[in-house]
């Protein structure tokens, strides 16, 4: 449970980053750009080729989740650490 815990807390602190008023525009286009490249249809790798074609979308979801914080300027990062 622990390490599903572990991206929970991360998704949280990515909805709360994001709507966070200091988060930079660009910062939060990068957010919607990946997620809808999540759910379209259209991919490097399709959907339809086993394990293969799932596997660009988990990729850039994780990078997502875990990298995107590094994005964020200072003063957002220590009010995402406050509220933890």
């Amino acid at each position: 449970m622990g390490k599903r815990w572990l991206i929970w807390r991360r998704v949280r602190r990515l909805y709360l980053g994001f709507r966070h008023p200091a988060t930079p525009w660009w910062a939060r286009g990068l957010v919607i750009l990946i997620l809808l490249y999540g759910i379209s249809p259209v991919d490097l790798i399709p959907d339809v080729v086993p394990l293969l074609g799932w596997l660009d979308d988990v990729t850039l979801l994780l990078v997502l989740l875990w990298g995107w914080e590094k994005c964020l300027p200072a003063r957002v990062s220590a009010a995402l650490d406050e509220r933890d």
